[in-house]
């Protein structure tokens, strides 16, 4: 058992006079907040700000399943689930840049029991510029022009990112969308975003060629196109939004590719909120195409459509303090291992033990349910992220896997 879990929360209950008082230190949290601002300057004509970014998080976890020939399994986990460091800042006055490296790649809870630290690969490299002088503001209020890498988000759980999502992890369907490389992270773009009244659109082109740094354009490509609206504010909810996404990845053979090689997705999200209620949803299908990852012919049993649903409800227990999130997935595929689950700990129980066969995690149908409950010292600065989430795969009315995962993380950035 990960009884380390149940230690957390007995801190939090016997501290919780002390955190209580500090997550009222306004302060305190300021402090925080500003630690990483060592650099201002804004009118010199070269470099005019800089700025610090250190994203730490430890996480426990355990697992209790079934596989698909009946057998009971149960492991648990303690890792360094990010440790990520960054600087970015403002020249120039319209340019802008942004740096994250990824410094840990933490494989104590995976077969071989070792931790590397150093970097392991960029999660954002960019440079971007602020087209507003060549506007007239007639139509257009903003623009932004960008390169390098960053973020294909898709899912509403990837519109927010790792330091302020609600849920102790995305989940498959969230995970399904997202177009990461080969290598689980964020590709090489070039793109233009631009706002107009309530409208938002980001329209770029991502590369499939993974690299360590910044990579290149030799695989390949991925045309995205999304459109925000945000209607909050002649709406009488606190927050009312639309979210609509859409990519198209053209590859050949022994080309890298995007999200495990999937040639198209849409996505519609929806988020409303009014005082401490909240409902974030979405929406989504896609093919999974004829390629895999690197270019290679993709098996009949996992091409084929898609389609799912994601329905996060949330309430704030104590304003700013307490927040209770509950998740719904449902998720079904025209073949029978046209979805893998993509939940942390299952594939690595996996691995860990021979004798457990899940059939790669790979399936038509899958239903997943969290229930999590969130304890924010600083806002999302400084925070507890604690769920227990419920997981049904099956294919062709098979069942692949059935089982629970718990787990709790600490979660600190600046």
């Amino acid at each position: 058992m990960c009884y380390p879990i149940l230690y957390v929360w007995i801190l939090i209950i016997c501290f919780q006079p002390i955190l209580y008082s500090e997550q009222n230190d306004e302060e305190f949290c300021q402090t925080l907040k500003n630690l990483g601002k060592f650099y201002d300057s804004p009118d010199f004509s070269g470099l005019q700000s800089t700025k610090l970014f250190l994203s730490y998080q430890h996480q426990l976890g355990y697992i209790h399943g079934e596989d698909q020939n009946g057998q009971s399994f149960d492991d648990d986990f303690e890792e360094f689930r990010r440790f990520w460091v960054g600087l970015s800042g403002r020249f120039a006055t319209r340019w802008k840049f942004k740096v994250v490296s990824q410094l840990s790649n933490d494989r104590n809870a995976y077969p071989g029991d070792y931790r590397q630290w150093g970097h392991e690969t960029f999660r954002a490299a960019n440079l971007t510029y602020d087209a507003d002088p060549f506007l007239n503001g007639k139509y257009v209020d903003s623009m932004q022009l960008g390169y390098g890498r960053r973020t294909g988000r898709m899912a509403d759980e990837w519109q927010r990112s790792s330091t302020v999502i609600n849920c102790l992890e995305r989940s498959s369907f969230a995970n399904k969308l997202w177009l990461y490389d080969k290598e689980k992270g964020n590709p090489l773009a070039g793109w233009m975003k631009w706002s107009a009244s309530k409208h938002t659109f980001d329209l770029a082109l991502f590369s499939g060629t993974y690299d360590d740094y910044l990579g290149g354009w030799e695989d390949s490509l991925t045309y995205y196109l999304s459109w925000l609206g945000d209607y909050s504010e002649n709406s009488s909810m606190d927050l009312l939004e639309y979210w609509i996404s859409f990519y198209k990845q053209d590859g050949s053979r022994d080309q890298d590719h995007l999200a495990g090689g999937m040639d198209w997705a849409l996505s519609l999200v929806n988020r409303i909120g009014k005082n401490r209620l909240a409902l974030h949803s979405t929406l989504a299908l896609g093919s999974n195409g004829n390629r895999g990852r690197d270019g290679s012919d993709k098996s009949l049993s996992q091409q084929g459509d898609f389609h799912g649903i994601a329905l996060m409800p949330m309430y704030w227990i104590l304003k700013d303090k307490l927040k209770l999130v509950w998740r719904s997935v449902h998720q079904r595929a025209d073949r029978k291992e046209g979805l893998q689950l993509n939940s942390r700990y299952v594939p690595i129980a996996d691995a860990r033990d021979e004798t457990i066969d899940l059939s790669a995690g790979r399936g038509d149908r899958h239903d997943s349910h969290y229930l999590g409950l969130n304890y924010y010292l600083c806002g999302e600065n400084l925070k507890f992220v604690n769920g227990i989430q419920y997981e049904d795969l099956k294919s062709e009315d098979r069942r692949v896997f059935k089982g629970w995962t718990m787990g709790s993380s600490f979660r600190i950035w600046f």
